[in-house]
């Protein structure tokens, strides 16, 4: 029996695909603070140029005033990526915030996936801690998105937090916000009923493996399913589940892969795996990009298993062909116009076989002036302080 509905799914996502345009990497963001000192990285123009300006020149105040980074990057698709995940990368790779005070926040917006997140700096969870963070984005921007007033909604958002971060005495009085308003029993709702859901999808996702798959292949198959998020946001019973994934990944990670030759294997000590990794894995695992398990069996050679480990600014090299590549400085060859594109000079380093690379990155054409009367005296290119993320903040669909 034919579907229906196929022609009305087929058309949704053909018109999705259209409506995403370019899909982005955290690596291929235009990093505007660099290029023209703007607080916004917007390379699809969602937002109209009062708008940006209106928005900027906020951003731009607040870092002026009280030390404060906010970055706000607008995007029309990052593909399949977990926003969350995206969020976490993008902050860390441009290290939002000042260095060692970690005071920065990203806000990042995915237009195709409908989905905001907040990612907030180490320094300043305890100014805007996850709570506060989902009922911003609950009571003043999610009401706006669903009538696809994106900027009224960022710049009801970023007022509120202006307003606690220059007076932190201000969060007392938004807290009395929760549950107010249309759409708190609708939120509670859903949460439930993602939790439900989920539930059942991750109970069925560990019993739904492929008779052949390794316990390697279903470590990362479990892995691949992120709801710690979720957990933060909808404890009860996302906790449960979170506790039940991790169960399973370590029990996978812990389980012996099978040897040809029939040699039952026994996972080496930490303290001892160093001994079998050749000096580019020892790098990786020195850098802390990726563990390494090493089993060991009698008359065979051991199996060493990779473990990718949070993320972090190292690329995989060309030569050695390990994760071990940092890009080392930059340098501008031609400043970006309205009128023609910019380059800029990348010059990479590994610090496993010492290999040494250039590259060109063309910077995007300026689009709209960085900020509106601002006096003309920060057009000329700024930078992140270096600041760090553990994964704080919060996010929400509309």
């Amino acid at each position: 029996m034919k579907c229906k509905f196929l022609p009305i799914i087929a058309f949704s996502l053909f018109w999705m695909a259209n409506l995403s345009g370019q899909t982005f990497t955290p690596e291929s963001v235009p990093n505007t603070k660099i290029q023209n000192n703007s607080y916004i990285s917007d390379p699809s123009n969602i937002l109209d140029e009062e708008t940006y300006n209106q928005i900027n020149n906020q951003l731009t105040f607040l870092e002026d005033s009280v030390g404060n980074q906010v970055a706000l990057v607008m995007l029309p698709s990052i593909g399949e990526a977990i926003p969350k995940d995206f969020a976490y990368k993008l902050f860390n790779l441009w290290g939002i915030g000042k260095s060692g005070a970690d005071n920065g926040l990203l806000i990042l917006f995915v237009l195709d996936q409908k989905r905001v997140e907040f990612e907030t700096g180490n320094g300043l969870e305890s100014i805007l801690p996850d709570a506060i963070c989902k009922r911003i984005i609950t009571n003043e921007l999610i009401p706006s998105f669903k009538n696809e007033a994106y900027g009224e909604g960022l710049l009801k958002g970023i007022n509120a937090i202006s307003s606690i971060i220059q007076n932190p005495e201000n969060a007392v009085e938004y807290e009395e916000k929760e549950n107010k308003g249309e759409g708190g029993f609708f939120l509670q709702l859903y949460g439930y009923l993602t939790a439900f859901v989920n539930g059942i999808i991750v109970l069925l996702l560990g019993r739904s493996f492929k008779k052949d798959e390794t316990p390697y292949k279903k470590y990362h198959t479990l892995k691949k399913y992120n709801i710690t998020p979720l957990a933060f946001i909808f404890p009860i019973p996302f906790l449960g589940i979170l506790w039940f994934v991790r169960k399973e990944m370590k029990k996978w990670r812990n389980t012996p892969p099978q040897e040809p030759h029939g040699v039952k294997l026994s996972k080496e000590q930490e303290n001892r795996s160093n001994n079998h990794l050749n000096s580019g894995q020892s790098k990786e695992a020195e850098l802390g990009v990726a563990e390494y398990d090493v089993w060991i069996g009698e008359g065979v050679e051991p199996t060493i298993l990779r473990y990718v480990k949070s993320p972090k600014s190292y690329t995989k090299c060309p030569s050695c062909k390990f994760q071990t590549e940092k890009l080392a400085n930059s340098t501008t060859l031609r400043a970006a116009t309205y009128s023609n594109t910019g380059e800029e000079l990348l010059r990479y380093s590994c610090l496993h076989c010492g290999n040494q690379r250039e590259k060109i990155n063309i910077i995007p054409k300026k689009v709209r002036s960085s900020s509106s009367g601002s006096g003309g005296g920060r057009s000329g290119g700024g930078s992140w302080g270096g600041g760090r993320s553990s994964g704080g903040g919060a996010g929400g669909s509309w």
